[in-house]
């Protein structure tokens, strides 16, 4: 009996709690102007909802660009976020060079993000905060 009960709680759990009050982070919680540093490289990186209406990837409404300190805007793309949503790769595409970010958003402190980023071969570190 008390197998039974705590068989049916669970269940009850599971359906009327959405999945994402368990993940790390929350696709909103990507969006925003974001004052990044790239290896002393200061620039401005934007997220946004475009509110296209699409099904596959989950990110495939989201935009992602870069402007430098000069005013400068480079495109980017997002290539994948982790099912967590706490982990995103994404590209910007600079002049001449398309570079790859992986980027992890803080647990706690959904403002910050870090991670690191590839140039000719080499592995700079990065951090952004809204």
């Amino acid at each position: 009996m008390r197998k039974t009960t705590l068989i049916t709680l669970t269940l009850m759990a599971l359906v009327l709690f959405p999945t994402n009050l368990f993940a790390d982070a929350l696709k909103k919680d990507w969006y925003g102007v974001w004052a990044m540093n790239h290896d002393g490289l200061a620039g401005t990186l934007r997220i946004a909802d475009t509110k296209v209406d699409c099904i596959s990837p989950a990110w495939c409404d989201m935009a992602i660009s870069y402007v430098n300190d000069k005013g400068v805007r480079h495109t980017g793309r997002i290539e994948k976020i982790d099912s967590k949503w706490q982990h995103m790769v994404f590209n910007i595409n600079f002049s001449g060079n398309r570079q790859r970010f992986d980027a992890y958003i803080f647990s706690w402190d959904k403002l910050k993000m870090a991670g690191t980023t590839s140039w000719q071969s080499r592995i700079f570190g990065f951090y952004a905060t809204k």
